[in-house]
Order: structure tokens, then sequence, then C-alpha cells
């Protein structure tokens, strides 16, 4: 399989696409992605009536995606439509005129079929559990109930940021009162939902472009030292620290609050009511926020079905992490074999560093995709590694998690690397400096044990004395140069193991 495919989502606030690639080897890439925010529920008011001036912008909006998918060779495409054609008395009317101008025939989604899709959107690359997830539209609101990694429940309330607003924002300054009476509102939508009420104290997980730009808000606040909001959390604190700073005065002086798009001014205060008041109604502490929602959920749904996996990722961390390895070019019996020799490292020596499970975890996928940066270019590809591990999407780690491999990256070939760590101590911490450096070693070890890519090393074995580690290896093969690059650290090892370093054949 080699095929395109490309994933719309016409929503009421929202036009968006992304284009995607299964490779023969069953990898995939995004390729492109697109938005224009056509507002096509503007105006519906109570007659829920699409109005002329919103669907010529969707149309016009369509035809430009409709050439990106020619361009693209695109040859799939599923175009799904949500709450406001969902909501609309004059949906087929306008869905025929999309299909006559632009051959695109859409598929209309119930508003809990929105909420599978974000799920699976974030069930296949978050490392969770349980929690609730909101995804705050333009005119709906999908809240669902993650338990066992399951979706047990799901409700869709039919008001998002753009009704929100019509309805009780719809002034130029925010009102205290308006703000009080959408507050309640919400609280009241939440009191009919009767399982939200078994589900206090979880986690909440926010996708969707109003939880994007909560984060967006927080990160520029804090100066964040990364871009990447998949995966990053706020506490309830944070997130009503921001919403304070919304929910008061002209929409026009938003304009000045970093994070914030201009599309969103003026529908943004709405959109964040619902975020923050179910974590107020389920005494939840923290948000996650989901880089992805509905399009990547409709990704997976049918990437998993063509491959012939199950529909939910039992490891989304080294599913992303092997699909980043290929799409890469990286040398995978090599990748795995270093992986195998660093670990074996970490845990023969386990009695001199102390190191936990979660330590020897970042091992792992340091070691897997140690080589990452020669798809840039070989001269300081641990330097460029640096930078695409901060990039890449490793599903499943936390962000201080992708600092601490960055660092086990860049310096898998060198004794240092000039990357300054206090340009992330919002993350990490001299402590966590220190144990990177320990299992820097075990990872420039077994680099250089695999130094010719063949996989000759069978088997390691560490013994340790009073004085000495001695590596023990068992090969059919002569590796004399893997020997003599090992060796290469051994005053590096002596310096943070407090013990010689040998190595001998079997």
């Amino acid at each position: 399989m080699d095929k395109k495919i490309a994933i719309i989502d016409l929503g009421s606030n929202s036009l968006r696409m992304i284009i995607m690639r299964i490779y023969d080897d069953d990898s995939y890439k995004l390729m492109d992605q697109v938005k224009d925010m056509v507002r096509l529920s503007e105006g519906m008011g109570s007659d829920m009536i699409l109005k002329p001036q919103p669907m010529e912008r969707t149309l016009n909006a369509l035809k430009l995606f409709k050439r990106l998918i020619k361009i693209h060779r695109v040859e799939e495409v599923y175009p799904i439509a949500t709450a406001a054609i969902r909501n609309a008395k004059n949906q087929q009317a306008f869905l025929d005129l999309v299909k006559d101008e632009t051959g695109l025939q859409f598929q209309i989604i119930s508003g809990e079929k929105e909420a599978y899709y974000g799920y699976l959107g974030i069930i296949n690359t978050l490392d969770l559990t349980e929690g609730l997830t909101i995804d705050v539209g333009g005119g709906s609101t999908e809240i669902g109930w993650i338990k066992n990694r399951r979706l047990k429940r799901s409700v869709s309330i039919p008001y998002g940021s753009m009704t929100l607003t019509e309805i009780f924002l719809h002034k130029e300054v925010i009102e205290e009162q308006a703000i009080k009476s959408l507050e309640n509102f919400i609280r009241n939508q939440f009191k009919q939902i009767d399982w939200l009420k078994e589900t206090r104290k979880l986690p909440v997980i926010g996708l969707g472009g109003t939880a994007r730009t909560l984060a967006k808000i927080n990160m520029h606040d804090i100066r964040f030292p990364l871009e990447i909001l998949h995966n990053y959390q706020m506490t309830y604190n944070e997130v009503l620290s921001v919403y304070e700073k919304v929910n008061h005065g002209p929409k026009a002086n938003l304009k000045d609050v970093g994070g914030i798009s201009k599309n969103r001014i003026d529908i943004i205060t709405a959109g964040i009511v619902p975020i923050t008041a179910l974590m107020e109604y389920t005494n939840s502490q923290t948000l996650t926020i989901s880089g992805n929602g509905l399009r990547e959920g409709v990704f997976y749904e049918n990437y998993l079905q063509k491959t012939h996996q199950r529909e939910i990722l039992e490891d989304v961390l080294f599913h992303s992490i092997t699909n980043i390895i290929k799409n890469y070019d990286m040398n995978l019996e090599h990748c795995h074999q270093v992986k195998n020799l660093a670990l074996t490292l970490f845990d023969e020596t386990h009695k001199l560093h102390g190191l936990s499970d979660q330590e020897r975890k970042l091992l792992a996928v340091s070691a897997l995709i140690h080589d990452i940066g020669i798809h840039l270019d070989y001269y300081n590809h641990h330097k460029h590694g640096f930078y695409l591990t901060l990039s890449v999407p490793l599903n499943g780690l936390s962000n201080k998690e992708r600092v601490i491999c960055a660092f086990l990256v860049a310096m898998h070939r060198e004794n240092s690397f000039k990357g300054n760590w206090k340009n992330f101590n919002m993350l990490i911490n001299h402590n966590d400096y220190k144990i990177i450096k320990k299992l820097s070693i075990f990872l420039k070890i077994a680099e250089k044990l695999d130094r010719g890519e063949s996989s000759s090393i069978e088997k390691l074995r560490c013994n340790i004395t009073k004085d000495t580690v001695t590596l023990l290896i068992h090969s059919s093969l002569p590796v004399a140069l893997e020997v003599s690059g090992a060796m290469e650290f051994e005053n590096l090892f002596r310096k943070n193991f407090k013990k010689n370093l040998c190595i001998k054949v079997l």
C-alpha cells in the first residue's frame, strides 16, 4: 500500500483538512494540513438556517481544498460534517450545492460519533488509561469518559464557542453578569449528564482549537521553552489564570493577549467556559492538551483497518517510534540492537546507578532514535538529532521526558553537548542532567558495540568487582572495531561510576 488520503472536517467555526500518506511498510506521514475559519454557523440563530455569506465562504474554501487534493494526487477523501450541518434545517440544499460545485460528498456524523473520533485521535497518541475528554467546537461541545482506555460514555451538548457567544457574549464588552449567566448555563447542562458525577477528580483532556488556544496563552505567559502542544499539561489554577485574562473588558483588548489568533478573539471567552466549568464540576486538577482529535481519529480508524490492526494501539509510544524510524530511514535492526545493548548495560549495572524503570524507558526511546539526525546530515547528526527529538511526534512522552531524550540523543556520540540545559530548566533540573550524563554513557557504549551495524554482539553480560566493571561479550564474528570504539569511553565511565571499564570477548 502506498496511498494518500485526505480527511476534511467541516465544523461550525472552522474548515480543516489533513493529507496523510500511508507507505508500503505501513508507516505514515502528515503531508499537508490546511484550515480556514469559515464560521459556517454564523448568524444561524434559533431558526437554524445556514446563511448565504457563511455558505459562500465555506464553498470557496472547499474549492481551494479540492485543488490541494488534486495537487497531492490524493486517492481517498473522507469529508466529515459536524454541528453546523447537523443542526441546519437547510443542510441538504447546502450539501447538494457542495457536491455539485466540488464533487465532495460529506457524511454528517452525530455528536456521539464526533466524540468517538476525538477519542480515537487521543487514545492512539496519548499514554492514558482514564480521563474526561472535552472538545469545544463552534456549534457543539463533546464530552467523553475514558475508562480502561475505552470510551465508556459520551455526550454532545448543542452549544459551542460561536453559539454561546451569540447567546451570552454578543456585545463588544464582556460584562460580569453575562459571564455569570453563561457559567450557570453550562453548569446546568452538566447537571443533566448523570454519569458525570462518577468521574470526579479524573484528568481532563482538551482537544480542538479552543483547548489549543488556552494552552498557547499559558505557554506564552510562562515562556515555555517548547512549541509542542500535544500532551501539554496545565493545572486547574493555570486554566483559571488564563480564563481570568479573557473574561472581562472590551473584546478588542484581547488582541494584546499573547497566544490568541485574531480569528478567535471574539469567541475564545465563551469557548473556555465549558473547559473551566467541567474541571470545577468534576474537581479535576489537570488539563492535558491533545493536538489530535476528530481528523486524526478518522485517520486511525481507516489506517488501522487497512493495516489489519486493532482500533486501539497497544503501545502508543513505541508505535510512534517505529513510525519515526521508518520515516527517517534509520536502520531498524541497528536501532534495536543499540537499544538492547544499552538496556542490558543498564540492567547489569543497576546496583551502580540505582535508576528506575522510568529512566530505563527513556534510555530505550533514545537508543531507538539515536541516529535520527543522519536524515539531515551525517556530520553533527547528534546535534540535528537534538532538535528533531524536540519536534517529532513521540506520542506518550511528557515534555520533560522529551527534553531528556533529546539530550541523550545529542550526547550519544561525544562526551559533551554544547546545548545549554539551563534553557530548559522549566522542565529539567541539575539532578536530571546528572541522570542524563549517566544514561548517555550506556548509549555511547552500546552504539559503539554495534559500530558496524551488523548486530555482531550476540550476548552481553557484566561482571562487577570492587574496582572494575568487565563487559563479557559473546560473538562469532570479529569485534575488534566495536571493542576499540567502546573503550573510548573508559575515562568517562570511571568518572561517573568510580570503576574501571574492561571488555573481554568470549
